[in-house]
């Protein structure tokens, strides 16, 4: 009678290690903009939201005058020269991975080496 083998065990034990490894990176989804007011009128200090944003690397390309609407709605100052500095930096981090190496990137947006713990999250408001 021939042992059984344990190579299969140990595969379904490393291959279920792995995937619950995937599923650990998902992102926790960023606050909208109508949330960032509401969080703004509510009270929430200025520092709370920028962290949150910071957290889901929430970038928004908005208009000086989205941003001039969105002071008027009472989002603070510093949360608004968060989120324009947010996203001069997600150009500037597309750009950089775009030059980096443009033989794998020509002509391909968002052929850059795919890292989800690095990568901005550009939001685009309705």
């Amino acid at each position: 009678m021939q042992k059984p083998s344990r190579v299969p065990l140990a595969m379904l034990i490393v291959l279920s290690l792995a995937l619950g490894g995937c599923a650990g990176m998902q992102r926790k989804p960023p606050p909208s903009l109508a949330e960032v007011v509401q969080m703004s009128q509510d009270g929430v200090p200025a520092e709370t939201i920028v962290a949150q944003l910071r957290e889901t690397r929430a970038v928004y390309p908005l208009s000086g005058s989205r941003l001039a609407q969105l002071r008027a709605e009472g989002v603070e100052d510093e949360v608004l020269d968060y989120l324009q500095q947010a996203y001069v930096n997600s150009i500037r981090w597309q750009e950089r991975m775009y030059y980096r190496d443009p033989f794998w990137s020509y002509g391909c947006i968002g052929c850059y080496p795919y890292r989800p713990w690095a990568a901005p999250y550009l939001v685009i408001p309705r």
